[in-house]
C-alpha cells in the first residue's frame, strides 16, 4: 500500500467532513453515512476507512463522534454568527482542527492552527482563512 502524505491524508479528512455536513443540510438528517462510501466517492480512493492511517481514522472517528459537542465550543467565539452560517467547508477546516487539538494529538495549537490556515487558503477565500486563524486562536 502506497503512504501518503500528512497533507493528503488532512485533503481526505477535510473532503470527509465537508461531505458529510453537506449532506446534513441537504437532507436535514443527523445521521452520518458509512465513511468508506464516503472515502471512496469523494476521493476516488479505493481503500476502505480501515486501511488509512490511524491518523485519518482518529480524525474522521473524532469529528463524527464528537460533532455536537465541538460545535457547542466555537458557538460562544462566533460574535454574530451562527455555527449554521458558516460556510460549509470552513466549517469542516474548523471541526478537523479542533478534533485534532482536543482528540487526537496533544500539539502545539499554532501547528493546528498553521495546518488550517494552510488548507484555507488553498481551498477557501482568503478572508475565511483569517476567519479561522482568528477562532481557532480563541477556541484551542
Amino acid at each position: 500500500m502506497e503512504k501518503i502524505s500528512r497533507n493528503q491524508e488532512n485533503f481526505i479528512i477535510m473532503t470527509v467532513i465537508y461531505d458529510e455536513i453537506a449532506d446534513q443540510v441537504a437532507s436535514r438528517e443527523h445521521n452520518f453515512r458509512d465513511v468508506d462510501e464516503i472515502i471512496t466517492e469523494m476521493t476516488d480512493d479505493p481503500r476502505p476507512f480501515k486501511e488509512h492511517s490511524a491518523y485519518v481514522q482518529n480524525m474522521i472517528s473524532s469529528v463524527l463522534n464528537n460533532y455536537g459537542a465541538i460545535i457547542c465550543a466555537f458557538q460562544p467565539h462566533l460574535r454574530n454568527w451562527k455555527w449554521e452560517r458558516l460556510p460549509l467547508l470552513t466549517q469542516a477546516v474548523l471541526l478537523m482542527s479542533y478534533a485534532h487539538f482536543y482528540y487526537v494529538e496533544k500539539i502545539d495549537k499554532r501547528i493546528v492552527i498553521n495546518t488550517a490556515v494552510e488548507l484555507a487558503k488553498k481551498y477557501i477565500e482568503e478572508k475565511q482563512a483569517k476567519f479561522i486563524n482568528a477562532i481557532l486562536d480563541e477556541v484551542l
